[in-house]
């Protein structure tokens, strides 16, 4: 008998736990804001809820700008410009270019056009001797800001087409389709030397490597260069302006950066051997840009620069085939 209610005892047993390990227990979701709740709800009522505004009540309040000795690496984490005064007012708050609301002002692009079918391609050279390496307190450098290769062509001419009445379409899909804006501290050189950043509104990133410089960024329009700390691994932002802006070392010591800020959609960066196109153009006359650092020399440890080589060319685009310019820069 009592090896029968063993028997019996068993079977529950083994009943009990099946039903256990068949059916396993589930966290309890307490209501959110409740004493419970661990957060969770918390959070899934934030991600529900899709905020338009810079309101108070967004559910994830807006980040405050930082100055520049409290901010982490170098610069505000999420991207605002800063300087070294105390002043607010030179912060830059990048929230709307973050959710597209900036390119909403920017300046009329060219009416879209189809059947886009005209070109312009050449090749830029350097007629004068080969720019020589130089040295700085840094160490020596190849020429900075004036690259002449084989045959005498020059690499990374900025070439650009401003106030086309009609041309191709600018993708703005979340936002406008986007080129520059980097620039990157390797060792004594701030490259690259030149770039093109368009649209505007845009921003300027600077990353630092593993040395800590005092930076000076002169924007177009200024006398006077802003002072910045650009940290070990550290990243500096600033607002683009159109036209033309130089970010050197305080001493001089590192090659500059140039940044061509331009609201337009054609434009090129000479490749090695010098060569350039800019297509999808229409029937009709164009002034093209060609804009090429300054030639630097070294004084007493320090980049002297002078002012940049600009040329302007008016050429005809024939839709049938692709209009050719050459252009020898030079001292």
């Amino acid at each position: 008998m009592l090896v029968g209610v063993s028997a019996r005892a068993v079977v529950v047993v083994v009943v009990v736990a099946a039903v256990a390990c068949g059916r396993p227990s589930r966290p309890v979701m307490y209501p959110a804001g409740s004493d419970k709740d661990d957060g969770y709800g918390d959070l899934a009522q934030q991600s529900a809820h899709l905020s338009t505004s810079d309101d108070d009540d967004a559910p994830f309040p807006p980040h405050h700008r930082h100055h520049a000795d409290g901010a982490p690496y170098g610069g505000d984490p999420y991207g605002a410009a800063y300087n070294d005064d105390d002043d607010p007012s030179d912060a830059v708050d990048l929230r709307a270019s973050r959710w597209g609301r900036l390119h909403a002002r920017n300046p009329p692009h060219a009416t879209p056009a189809t059947a886009l079918t005209g070109a312009i391609e050449g090749t830029v050279t350097w007629r004068g001797a080969r720019p020589p390496a130089l040295t700085t307190a840094c160490g020596t450098i190849e020429h900075p800001s004036v690259r002449v290769a084989a045959g005498r062509a020059v690499a990374g001419v900025v070439v650009y087409i401003e106030h086309v009445e009609a041309g191709r379409a600018v993708p703005s899909y979340p936002r406008p389709a986007g080129v520059g804006g980097l620039i990157v501290k390797h060792g004594c050189v701030l490259a690259p030397a030149s770039q093109i950043l368009t649209p505007l509104p845009g921003e300027l990133a600077i990353h630092g490597d593993a040395a800590e410089v005092r930076l000076r960024v002169t924007s177009p329009g200024e006398t006077t260069a802003r002072p910045f700390t650009l940290q070990e691994a550290g990243r500096v932002v600033v607002q683009a302006q159109p036209g033309v802006t130089r970010v050197e070392a305080d001493d001089g010591s590192l090659a500059a950066a140039w940044v061509v800020a331009a609201d337009t959609p054609y434009y090129a960066i000479t490749d090695d051997a010098g060569r350039f196109r800019i297509d999808e153009l229409a029937a009709g006359t164009y002034d093209l840009t060609f804009w090429q650092p300054p030639v630097a020399t070294a004084r007493a440890g320090q980049l002297i620069y002078g002012a940049p080589v600009v040329v302007h060319r008016s050429i005809k685009v024939d839709p049938a085939r692709p209009a050719h310019l050459d252009v020898a820069l030079g001292p």
